[in-house]
């Protein structure tokens, strides 16, 4: 039971409540830097990684089967790490069947970050919220796009904000892409896209959308303002 500290018994009904919600089976990567020792435990250098080991490993249990995470390492998997061009761990990443990425984790999805991240698995396994069509009848109107949201644990707006991001990146099967990344866990990247507040939203890297949105605004961002208005606010 001792993975099992994480969460409180109240909790830990909860999130079973919420994996059960699950369509399909969710098999994620997650990139740390353990090293198999002697015996077959795998030691991890990294503090975050260990964190995002246990919280997973934590979701496994709860899932009933259906959610399992795949271990992956930069020391022993050099070749995996390379084909998806691991930099920083940890990584969790979303990938089709295609072995196509279509969100990245550079965080360790704790505080106000879990939920976000419940939901994404949740969408990931083919759950969908009722704007998800809407999303789907624009894609032909939506440029392929590469996404990043800033985040940080204690953010207020980031869990509303999140969900959206991840969503148009599932929906869209790739076509965009999204990556969440955890500013305390990244300063340099936050340093390079001079992020002041979060969420803080970098589209194709030219267009920066400060604070929330919804789903209405993203559409409108990445259609270019060319969009049909039935039914998006039914």
């Amino acid at each position: 039971m001792g993975d099992f500290i994480l969460f409180s018994q109240n909790e830990m009904d909860n999130i079973k409540r919420e994996m059960a919600k699950l369509k399909e089976k969710v098999v994620l990567k997650l990139f740390t830097d353990f090293r198999t020792q002697e015996d077959g435990t795998k030691q991890r250098k990294c503090m975050a990684c260990e964190g995002a080991y246990e919280l997973l490993k934590t979701l496994e249990k709860l899932s009933n089967g259906k959610f399992t995470i795949d271990e992956l390492s930069t020391e022993e998997n050099e070749e995996e790490a390379k084909k998806y061009n691991i930099t920083r761990i940890p990584a969790i990443l979303f990938v089709d069947e295609n072995g196509r990425e279509i969100i990245r984790y550079s965080a360790h999805p704790t505080g106000a970050e879990f939920v976000p991240f419940l939901n994404s698995i949740q969408y990931f396994s083919g759950v969908r919220p009722y704007y998800a069509d809407q999303i789907l009848t624009h894609l032909k109107k939506i440029s392929k796009s590469n996404m990043k949201i800033f985040i940080t644990p204690t953010c207020p707006y980031c869990p509303a904000t999140v969900p959206v991001l991840t969503l148009f990146a599932i929906v869209s099967k790739g076509k965009i892409s999204a990556e969440v990344i955890d500013v305390d866990l990244n300063p340099d990247i936050a340093m390079k896209y001079q992020v002041q507040g979060v969420p803080m939203t970098v589209i194709n890297e030219t267009e920066i959308i400060h604070g929330m949105f919804s789903p209405q605004d993203l559409l409108d961002k990445l259609t270019k303002g060319d969009r049909d208005f039935g039914g998006m606010y039914a």
